[in-house]
C-alpha cells in the first residue's frame, strides 16, 4: 500500500535521505545535498511550495515539489508555476507510486492556484526521464502535456588562471543601496517582456536581497555605458546555505577529465575537483539583465566578477545560456564546461497547450 501526501516539517529527516540518495547520473554522478533543513529552498522564494511525497510501509520511496509565483506572459500578469525535486527510488519507479498520481494532482492545483503553464528543467541526457515524462503515452488519459521550450546549458565557468578585467566600452561596479531603483527598474523592463519573467515591479529584488542566505547589494554587479546608463546587472548568489553538489564518482572521460584539470590546476595554483565524497565550490549568477543582449556587456560583468572572486576558494561559477544564446561570445577564452537541459512548459491535460512565446524566458536556474 502507499499513501500520496504533502509533505511535513517532521519528514525533514527522510526528505534528506532520499533527495540524497538519488544522484543525478552519467559521466559525472552528482548527489544532491539539503541539509539541514530541506524546507528551507522553498521557505526562501515567493509564492506557494508544496511538496508531495508517496509513502510506503518502508517510509519514503518518492518525492516531487510544485512551487507557484506571481509572473509574467504576454506581457500581462499570470501564475507561473515550476515542477522540481522529483526523486524516486528504483522500487518506486517500478511500482509507477509517485507516476500514477502526478496528472490528477497537477491538475487540480493549477485550477486551485491559476496556473496558466509549468516550467520544469530535464537534463538533456537524462534519457529515462525524458521517455517516462515526456513521451505520449496512450494509456495515460490525464498525463500533463509537455511543449519543449528552450534547449539551455548550465555553463560553468572555472577559475583557473588570474585575468584582469579589460578596459572597454563599458564600466563595471559593485552595486551601492542607492542604486537598487535603477537595478530593480532594469530587471523590471526586462522581465515583463520575458515568457514567465519574475515580477520585479513587485519587489523581487528586494525580496531577494532579504531572503537569500547570501545574497547581498555589494555582491550586485552594475554595468554602465560611456554616457553613464545603467545597460547591464548580475548578482552572485553562494547556495551552499540550502544547497550543494557532492561529488559521488567520475566515470568514462570525466576520470581523464579530472585527471587533466587536477594537473593544470596544480601548475595554476587554482583548487583542484573535488575527490569522490566532496561538495563543489560554486556561486550562480543571478538577476541577470543585459541590454539589447550584447555580449560585450556581459562580458565586462563576467570579467569583473572572475576578477573579485579568483583565489578565493571556488572552483567554479554558473550562468544560464539558451541554444544558439547571442550573449555566447561573452565567455570565450574562459574554461567552461556545459551541462545541456531541456526546458519545458508543462500544462495539464485538460488546457493542454503547445505553444508559447520566444525569447529569453524567466526560468531562473539558481532555483533547480
Amino acid at each position: 500500500m502507499s499513501l500520496l501526501r504533502r509533505a511535513k516539517r517532521e519528514d525533514n529527516p527522510q526528505l534528506l535521505e532520499l533527495f540524497g540518495s538519488v544522484p543525478m547520473q552519467g559521466e559525472l554522478v552528482l548527489s544532491t545535498q539539503r541539509s539541514p533543513d530541506f524546507f528551507r529552498l522553498y521557505d526562501m522564494q515567493r509564492g506557494d511550495a508544496e511538496l508531495w511525497v508517496n509513502e510506503v510501509e518502508r517510509g519514503l520511496d518518492g518525492m516531487g515539489a510544485i512551487l507557484v509565483r506571481d509572473g509574467w506572459l504576454e506581457g500581462r500578469p499570470c501564475r507561473v508555476g515550476y515542477l522540481g525535486d522529483l526523486r524516486t527510488r528504483f522500487s518506486a519507479r517500478r511500482s509507477r507510486g509517485l507516476a500514477r498520481f502526478y496528472g490528477p494532482v497537477l491538475e487540480e492545483t493549477a485550477q486551485r492556484l491559476g496556473v496558466e503553464a509549468f516550467l520544469t528543467a530535464v537534463m538533456a541526457s537524462n534519457s529515462a526521464a525524458l521517455q517516462a515524462l515526456v513521451k505520449r503515452k496512450k494509456h495515460r488519459e490525464a498525463q500533463p502535456h509537455y511543449a519543449l521550450l528552450r534547449r539551455f546549458s548550465a555553463v560553468s565557468v572555472h577559475f583557473t588562471r588570474r585575468l584582469e578585467p579589460k578596459r572597454g566600452h563599458f564600466h563595471v561596479r559593485r552595486a551601492t543601496p542607492g542604486d537598487l531603483p535603477a537595478m530593480e527598474a532594469l530587471l523590471d523592463a526586462d522581465h515583463r517582456a520575458r515568457p514567465f519573467g519574475y515580477r520585479y515591479d513587485l519587489g523581487e529584488l528586494q525580496h531577494r536581497l532579504e531572503r537569500w542566505p547570501g545574497m547581498s547589494v555589494e555582491g550586485s554587479y552594475l554595468a554602465f555605458d560611456g554616457d553613464g546608463k545603467l545597460v547591464g546587472c548580475t548578482s552572485v548568489w553562494d547556495p551552499e546555505a540550502v544547497k550543494r553538489y557532492r561529488v559521488m564518482a567520475y566515470r568514462g572521460s570525466m576520470r581523464w577529465v579530472k585527471w587533466g584539470y587536477d594537473a593544470m590546476a596544480t601548475v595554476l595554483r587554482a583548487p583542484r575537483l573535488p575527490e569522490p565524497g566532496n561538495d563543489f565550490r560554486y556561486f550562480y549568477l543571478c538577476n541577470t539583465s543585459v541590454a539589447g543582449e550584447d555580449p560585450a556587456i556581459l562580458r565586462a560583468l563576467v570579467e569583473q566578477v572572475y576578477a573579485d572572486h579568483h583565489g578565493r576558494g571556488y572552483h567554479f561559477f554558473t550562468l544560464y545560456l539558451g541554444e544558439e544564446d547571442p550573449l555566447a561570445p561573452a565567455l570565450r577564452g574562459f574554461f567552461q564546461r556545459k551541462l545541456d537541459f531541456h526546458l519545458y512548459a508543462v500544462t495539464p491535460a485538460s488546457i493542454a497547450r503547445e505553444r508559447f512565446p520566444a525569447g529569453r524566458t524567466g526560468f531562473e536556474m539558481a532555483l533547480a
